[in-house]
């Protein structure tokens, strides 16, 4: 009798939607569906009508994990991520997506065909753009250390340089690294070995580069792309680190 009691309920259930595999914000708005209807079908015809629809849809609930057909699929398109996280559901966010740094360019127009069509090369308004961002973070550079002597300046890098040979970058440098990463300044450090320099938020290593003059080239590129497109600064970070180059 107990077995098939249970195999007649079996064909009712649906195991992919139900036990471990229930989707919890599903459940739950699908309960919430059904109280809705149970209490507009016992205010406008009858409680007991109400109540009967109330019991019939949780026990459709318990057996399917749903009431409304489609819901698993409608509740993860539709339902806010913020809900979702409530219930461990979060989105996968996923990799961030490639872009194909000389395609990402051509498109917009910041590199364009040479006269004779056999190259390629920046267009004229973004090396304008460029060489005036890099100029300016010169600039800022040279102002930064304006009044500090050669002597001077060789004794406080000296006094700076720990056992592994970097010397920190000026602070300067890492207010451009905080606006093209987009980490608070707190958070990161940049050091140069000789020639090379090394940037890091906390503990992880986030980038580095060939010169200083190489970091303050991918800098000044960075303002003039952002001044220009509406999308740059959308992208992820590794996304622009790969158009940058």
């Amino acid at each position: 009798m107990t077995a098939s009691h249970d195999t007649r309920l079996g064909r009712f259930r649906r195991p992919e939607y139900t036990g471990e595999n229930r989707c919890l914000p599903c459940t739950a708005v699908n309960i919430a569906i059904a109280a809705v209807g149970a209490v507009g079908v016992g205010a406008l015809v009858a409680v007991e009508l109400g109540a009967a629809l109330l019991v019939v849809s949780l026990a459709a609930i318990w057996l399917r994990g749903y009431l409304v057909p489609g819901t698993p699929e409608l509740t993860k398109r539709y339902l806010p991520e913020r809900a979702l996280r409530l219930f461990g559901k979060g989105r996968d966010a996923g990799p961030p997506p490639e872009v194909d740094a000389e395609s990402y360019l051509l498109s917009a127009d910041v590199l364009v065909e040479t006269p004779d069509g056999t190259d390629l090369a920046f267009a004229p308004w973004f090396e304008s753009a460029w060489r005036t961002h890099l100029a300016a973070l010169r600039d800022a550079a040279d102002t930064a250390f304006g009044g500090v002597t050669n002597a001077t300046a060789a004794g406080d890098e000296a006094a700076a340089t720990p056992p592994d040979g970097t010397r920190p970058a000026s602070p300067a440098d890492v207010t451009a690294l905080a606006r093209l990463t987009g980490i608070d300044e707190d958070g990161l450090s940049l050091r140069w070995l000789g020639e090379p320099g090394f940037a890091h938020a906390g503990n992880e290593r986030i980038g580095h580069w060939e010169s200083r003059s190489a970091f303050l080239a991918d800098v000044a590129a960075d303002r003039a792309l952002a001044a220009h497109l509406d999308d740059w600064e959308s992208l992820p970070l590794a996304s622009r680190s790969g158009v940058l180059g």
